[in-house]
């Protein structure tokens, strides 16, 4: 998995040998200056890319409760895996990759959770990821750029706080408990959940493995259905 720079964009390439498969993925966050900019407008200029960029899935989403930048590109991972293997949930990729990142396989609440609103166009810088076979990804992400009149800002899906932690946290439903339990297969000893700043660290990595571990259960849910 190499790493490339792109301004504020983070851009990865992933080859994954098990299943013969190799992929590009960027994230990056913008700001809007044309605020007259309209969420139909997006859509349309998305499907416009995804048709001349061939196989490409360009996502934007709401990262609320987004836990990391290792979040989506998880999730990213296994959007590519379930339409290799035909076991997808969602007939879009787009669709799929708001099921994964929300671990949830109901559409609806997934989209709710993770989906952009003409809100945040107005309001909020936009996170959005692009996942793309060939080596394009720059390419790709300078035309949203022009054509969305944005400018890219500094990449805040790693910050970690409190407040995020927890927010994340009850969005996924997990519990103290279950938190605890990973400390101490890390071999630490914690007495209490209590939160201070300086174990936010190992309390985002307890946290980033639960979630992975929902997603991974998602993916194996659909096999057993099937």
């Amino acid at each position: 998995m190499d790493a490339m720079d792109s301004t504020s964009m983070i851009i990865k390439k992933f080859s994954i040998t098990s299943l013969d498969l190799n992929y590009f993925v960027g994230l990056n966050q913008i700001k809007l200056n044309n605020k007259e900019f309209e969420l139909t407008q997006l859509f349309e200029l998305i499907e416009e890319l995804q048709t001349s960029y061939r196989n490409s899935i360009i996502q934007f989403f709401n990262d609320k409760y987004i836990i990391n930048q290792d979040h989506v590109f998880t999730a990213c991972y296994y959007v590519q895996k379930v339409f290799l293997y035909k076991i997808n949930i969602s007939k879009k990729a787009s669709i799929e990759l708001f099921l994964y990142l929300a671990a949830n396989r109901q559409i609806t609440p997934s989209i709710e959770a993770f989906g952009v609103s003409e809100l945040d166009l107005e309001k909020k810088p936009l996170s959005f990821c692009i996942i793309s076979p060939n080596d394009n990804i720059t390419e790709i992400n300078k035309i949203l750029i022009k054509n969305l009149e944005a400018e890219e800002i500094y990449l805040t899906l790693n910050d970690k706080t409190i407040e995020k932690f927890t927010r994340v946290k009850n969005y996924f439903e997990i519990n103290d408990n279950q938190i605890m339990s990973v400390l101490k297969s890390y071999g630490l000893r914690p007495k209490n959940i209590t939160l201070m700043n300086g174990s936010l660290d190992n309390h985002f990595l307890a946290l980033n493995d639960l979630i992975y571990e929902k997603m991974a259960l998602l993916s194996l849910e659909k096999v057993k259905r099937d």
